[in-house]
């Protein structure tokens, strides 16, 4: 009996408490449910007048703005390469030579073609300088003057013989007493040098104008033959940094294609970089813009120069490509090295604005926001201007000084 007493006063102990703990929690649950709740302090930010700007930004790496591939004129075996890829050269170094000896023959070729149309030019010339030949008198006899004989059947006499034209053989044919010699227009036989020219006929074995065609032709294909020449030997046409070199000594090289070695205008870079399709639409030419390289604190200015009209797919993303030259290229710059370029399409001078997460449900140019005022909160609409990623211009609805409520905050 001992025994069930003290279990029954263990069992009525335990029950004792657990109906004070279900008691106190029912408590606990009425209060919290009949009571005002605790309120939340919520952030806000001010409204203020100044500038807001509307940006886009990508990434890129610097680039020469300005190329030069250059490539022999000739296709040739290389003997020299004086240059490597990252060398910094100066304007009429030489780079690169081919052997230039086939090339070199037909220069010579060339030249001795343009000696031999110059004599013949020459002449020729000398041939159309000649005096032009007289005119010969006229072969037929003028009507006699002599009266009629009396007797009949007499034959009239003439009065003198005709002379003969001039001939081949240069000298004019002898007739009666009264005939007179013509001189020809070119000597006794055929072949011979001319001695005159006719008015308005070359003589025959004399074409002037044919000489000197053939003449210019020649200087032509001399000229093209020294180009060539000159372009077995690659020089720098300016100053810059060799970006590629495309063989070695001995290799075999043709003229074309991107260029034997690919020159770099250092004094020209500029960062490319590949804008979304969405973004590219805002920019134009001469946009300012700012640039951040990874080994400097201070964004540097530059401006957009250059947008290409049609883009790259990249998935399912369409990306375009935008040349940011720098106001003024810093000295230590690397081809290839990273950058963050800032453009800025947009700018509202001297306007309100507040932080964009404090203007929510913007739509055909008006918005709300939560101005706060001696701790009571009031929803107004705004009408909005330039919204931006860190700030949006609110045009009427606020003052300077006013506390909007951020969205998100409780």
């Amino acid at each position: 009996m001992r025994f069930t007493g003290r279990v029954r006063r263990r069992v009525l102990w335990s029950a004792g408490i657990t109906v004070v703990i279900v008691a106190l929690a029912v408590v606990i649950v009425m209060a919290n449910r009949g009571g005002p709740s605790t309120p939340v302090a919520s952030s806000t930010t001010t409204v203020q007048r100044g500038s807001v700007t509307l940006a886009v930004s990508a990434t890129g790496t610097i680039t020469a703005a300005n190329t030069r591939g250059l490539s022999f004129s000739v296709a040739g075996t290389l003997t020299e390469v004086d240059v490597k890829a990252g060398d910094l050269v100066t304007a009429g170094q030489v780079l690169a030579r081919i052997d230039p000896t086939d090339t070199q023959a037909t220069v010579d070729a060339a030249q001795q073609r343009v000696d031999d149309a110059q004599t013949a030019e020459d002449r020729a010339a000398a041939t159309a300088a000649l005096p032009a030949c007289p005119t010969p008198p006229p072969t037929t006899a003028p009507p006699s003057t002599a009266p009629p004989s009396s007797s009949p059947g007499a034959s009239p006499r003439p009065s003198g013989g005709t002379g003969g034209g001039g001939g081949t053989g240069g000298g004019g044919g002898t007739g009666g007493s009264g005939g007179t010699g013509g001189t020809g227009s070119r000597g006794g036989q055929a072949g011979a040098t001319p001695t005159c020219t006719t008015p308005g006929r070359p003589p025959v074995n004399d074409n002037l104008l044919a000489a000197q065609q053939q003449l210019n032709n020649a200087q032509l294909s001399l000229t093209m033959a020294q180009l060539k020449l000159k372009g077995t030997t690659i020089t720098a046409p300016i100053g810059g940094r060799v970006l590629s070199v495309g063989g070695k000594v001995g290799a075999r090289v043709s003229p074309g294609g991107t260029g034997f070695i690919v020159l770099g205008d250092i004094t020209n870079l500029a960062v490319s970089a590949n804008f979304s399709e969405a973004d590219v639409g805002r920019l134009v030419i001469g946009q300012v813009s700012s640039i951040t390289l990874p080994h400097t604190t201070d964004p540097l200015p530059g401006k957009v120069s250059q947008i290409d009209p049609a883009g790259t797919v990249s998935g399912r993303l369409v990306r375009y490509g935008v040349v940011i030259a720098f106001d003024a290229v810093p000295a230590d710059l690397l081809l290839g090295e990273s950058a963050t370029v800032l453009v800025t399409t947009a700018t509202a001078t001297d306007v309100l604005y507040a932080a964009s997460a404090a203007v929510t449900g913007v739509a055909n140019g008006s918005g709300t926001v939560t101005v706060r005022a001696n701790g009571h909160d009031e929803r107004r609409t705004v009408k909005v201007g330039l919204r931006g990623d860190q700030y949006t211009e609110i045009v009427s609805g606020v003052s300077v000084g006013d506390q909007l409520v951020l969205t998100g905050a409780a």
